[in-house]
């Protein structure tokens, strides 16, 4: 392999740079059966895929690694779908293939989403005798009438048995995730599902609200009228509930939608909130490589099809996607100014904001240089503040931008 360096010409040295690592993202489409309200690219009734599929997903990395030249991979996280579904040998001949192909940082993060009715003590200490050792649970709820709307294989109690059952498994990083905002959901369930989570004691926690996505059995429900309109006023109070609440049991909200005990926030999220590279691998999964934004084809099927024709290239990623594109379905070239919206857009989801120095260090221009007519418009409306001056000057979200995040955003992305 004849890698040579990236040179998107139209993007920072930040974006183009693998120099300090990359995170890595595996796709896993597989579910037993698929929730009304999900849009992920997963698919039920295909497990007989899933062999073959590993055998594609293997070379798919290792075509990778070869092309990029063997970067130092600081998280792995095995998303989906349900990679819980997965045995513990395979998701340790996966994570070998990963550590033959990469060079793994030391300490890094490796995640697995489990469900909570895969959640054994034995199942989970085979993974984390695998190279897992971080769990992100889907507990969504703790009320068994919302999970059986959501369309979910798991009561309330097998949640809380899996959390505890991670705690026996040796896990120290592990996150709860959670959804508010459902039909028929009121304060009170919502109250108990997060105070029960509370005492259960993870160190991170997410809570998203819920989306009626079009194209899903909820979005197709709720367009006919068969769900409730829903109420943003209490998805609001919902959310601020549950921002005290975590608080005060210290666990802090260092994203919109995460909240995390110190040091605990997830580092392989954070990696695409600071928008720097990362590769995602797997049908659908998404990538930021070398000034380029790309994604896979969704099929799995036209997927597996695809990687096996791969054969490892000469060359690097614009030459692989402009020549030998394979599985890579959706190409967007970077520029600068699509770079310095998504920066901004990305960053402000985080507590810690975006820090003006450390713009002008990537962009060579400051905060209200590039942006300053939007600043002060989102500003004049409560939606941003400057904390700081000159080259100090840190931006972020207000307490109103934080749910309201989007209508900040927008203006990013028009300027």
């Amino acid at each position: 392999m004849n890698v040579q360096p990236l040179a998107h010409p139209d993007v920072s040295e930040t974006a183009r740079s693998l120099s300090g690592g990359i995170g890595l993202y595996v796709h896993i489409p597989f579910c037993e059966t698929k929730c009304p309200y999900c849009d992920f690219n997963t698919y039920a009734g295909i497990n007989h895929l899933l062999p073959p599929y590993l055998t594609a997903l293997d070379r798919e990395i290792q075509v990778w690694g070869a092309t990029l030249g063997h970067p130092t991979v600081n998280s792995v996280f095995l998303g989906g779908g349900t990679p819980s579904m997965l045995s513990p040998a395979q998701i340790a001949t996966l994570l070998s293939t990963i550590r033959e192909t990469f060079t793994i940082a030391v300490g890094a993060e490796v995640t697995a989403e489990v469900n909570p009715d895969d959640a054994s003590v034995e199942r989970l200490s085979a993974f984390r005798e695998a190279g897992v050792n971080r769990i992100s649970l889907g507990v969504q709820s703790l009320d068994d009438g919302e999970l059986q709307k959501l369309g979910r294989r798991h009561g309330a109690a097998e949640a809380l048995e899996a959390l505890a059952a991670i705690w026996d498994a040796g896990y120290t990083n592990f996150s709860a995730d959670l959804m508010y905002g459902l039909p028929h959901q009121g304060m009170d369930t919502w109250r108990s599902t997060v105070e029960r989570v509370i005492a259960a004691g993870p160190p991170h926690v997410s809570a998203y609200a819920l989306t009626m996505e079009e194209g899903t059995p909820f979005g197709k429900q709720a367009a006919d009228g068969q769900l409730p309109e829903q109420d943003t006023d209490l998805a609001a109070d919902m959310y601020w509930w549950a921002d005290d609440a975590f608080a005060r049991a210290g666990l802090r909200n260092y994203e919109i939608s995460n909240w995390a005990r110190q040091g605990m926030a997830s580092r392989h999220n954070t990696t695409y909130w600071h928008n720097v590279p990362y590769l995602g691998v797997g049908p659908g999964a998404h990538s930021f490589i070398g000034g380029y934004r790309f994604a896979n084809m969704k099929s799995p099927v036209g997927y597996m099809t695809k990687v096996r024709l791969w054969e490892a290239l000469d060359g690097v990623v614009d030459v692989l996607l402009r020549e030998y594109p394979g599985p890579v379905a959706d190409i967007d070239p970077m520029n600068a100014r699509t770079e310095m919206a998504d920066s901004v857009i990305l960053g402000l989801r985080l507590a810690e904001g975006v820090s003006d120095l450390t713009f002008r260090k990537r962009f060579g221009v400051g905060l209200n240089e590039a942006y300053g007519e939007v600043i002060a418009q989102n500003v004049a409306l409560g939606l941003l503040r400057f904390n700081g001056d000159g080259p100090d000057a840190v931006l972020r979200l207000t307490d109103l931008g934080r749910f309201l995040a989007n209508e900040a955003f927008v203006r990013f992305l028009a300027a």
